[in-house]
């Protein structure tokens, strides 16, 4: 019997409450992989299995995920983070009670094995992809390349310069 559980992609400060964020945040001066590392632990330890945290590099920003057993596709960062943890009954308590509406637009959620691996292509400086590999069903998720979200949001523009006010 294959048994799948719910993971979410989202910005860790969805998740973690303000005291363990504030703790994450000494170790932002100290290097972006310092700071991921003390996200991913900070995620391990409130649910009890391997979480995975990285900076975007650049800020906040939205994206989609997709491939085999998606719940809920989009998510957004605003703390310029995304992560990967196990969705627990914890956590999906704090959604309810705090995010009331983040499966419309902050957090993705997939089904997977209790067996991923998660890597985090940073090659593009102005983007994220977010790679998830399933050893046991060997599915496949990634989030959308800049050039994929472009395409897709052909309106989507950085330049205030048009912007009325």
């Amino acid at each position: 019997m294959n048994m799948l559980v719910k993971y979410v992609v989202t910005d860790p400060c969805y998740i973690l409450n303000n005291d363990t964020w504030d703790e994450c945040c000494k170790f932002l001066d100290d290097s972006p992989k310092a700071f991921n590392d003390a996200v991913s632990k900070a995620l391990t330890d409130l649910t009890g299995f391997p979480a995975f945290a990285c900076d975007t590099g650049f800020g906040d920003w939205s994206n989609k995920i997709y491939g085999s057993y998606i719940l809920h596709k989009e998510f957004c960062a605003d703390s310029g983070m995304v992560c990967v943890c196990r969705l627990t009954s914890e956590i999906e308590k704090h959604f309810e009670e705090d995010y009331p509406d983040i499966y419309s637009h902050g957090a993705s959620v997939f089904e997977s094995s209790d067996d991923i691996n998660v890597d985090f292509d940073i090659s593009d400086p102005s983007w994220t992809v977010v790679k998830i590999h399933d050893n046991k069903t060997g599915n496949f998720i990634e989030t959308m390349s800049s050039d994929d979200f472009y395409a897709e949001n052909d309106d989507y523009s950085c330049d205030d310069e048009d912007e009325e006010y």
